[in-house]
């Protein structure tokens, strides 16, 4: 991890802990460089990427204040996962829901609007799932690409777009999902089903299959959080 990802793992949490609002100050960046022991380049270079995300705005002369968290772009999951901060319960509840509003959209664009060539490329994750299920291997990264086959499928290319920073963001929380052959083995029926349905076009059915399907998950992040106080983001974390 270089010296500016340390840097935006420190100040993540002191924002998020601390409760800054819109247009709040958070600091100026001697101050900041001050309070987590840093030179003044490396801090610009964490305030830089923050800033690109839109979660901070610099101004000059007075300081670093908070942006409107409704601004906040999608890319910030992806990096909160590779920097390994914590999901609390209601990150969990908000994923969640997110990830519901996606999907339901998804599954219903796919259903009317598929092609034989999405089939084809559904079909062939779903192969190589049941090949590495049969040979005890993880299921994470084919999970993730079984339902981004489902997005394309939908046609709409917004839906894509926020698709692959959720899933980018969900790496390593699938792994600790499927490390057990029970989930795997549960999701890959359920992904076979909703391939069926999307090959029917019964958008009734795939959505039923699709409720149980999310609520498998979340009912599992939910207790895993509920147990742990908090579930990293990160494999080097969950190791």
């Amino acid at each position: 991890m270089t010296e500016s990802s340390l840097v935006i793992a420190k100040l993540l949490p002191l924002i998020r802990d601390r409760g800054y609002v819109s247009g709040e100050r958070i600091g100026s960046e001697r101050e900041l460089a001050e309070r987590f022991e840093v030179s003044r380049p490396i801090l610009r270079e964490a305030l830089s990427v923050l800033e690109s995300m839109r979660v901070i705005e610099r101004r000059p002369q007075s300081g670093i204040y908070m942006r409107d968290t409704r601004e906040v772009s999608l890319d910030l999951l992806a990096l909160e996962s590779d920097l390994g901060l914590p999901l609390s319960m209601q990150d969990v509840r908000d994923l969640n829901e997110f990830r519901q509003m996606l999907e339901v959209q998804a599954i219903g664009l796919a259903c009317r609007n598929r092609s034989d060539e999405d089939l084809a490329a559904i079909d062939a994750i779903l192969q190589l799932s049941q090949q590495r299920l049969t040979a005890g291997e993880s299921l994470a990264a084919q999970d993730a690409d079984f339902h981004m086959a489902i997005c394309a499928a939908s046609g709409n290319q917004l839906i894509r777009r926020a698709a692959h920073s959720f899933w980018l963001a969900s790496a390593a929380r699938r792994e600790l999902y499927f490390a057990n052959p029970e989930n795997a083995r549960r999701s890959l029926r359920q992904h076979r089903a909703l391939r069926d349905a999307i090959g029917a076009r019964d958008t009734t059915a795939a959505m039923e299959v699709l409720g149980q399907h999310l609520g498998n998950v979340e009912r599992f992040w939910l207790a895993h959080v509920g147990a742990q106080g908090g579930v990293s983001t990160s494999k080097r974390k969950s190791q």
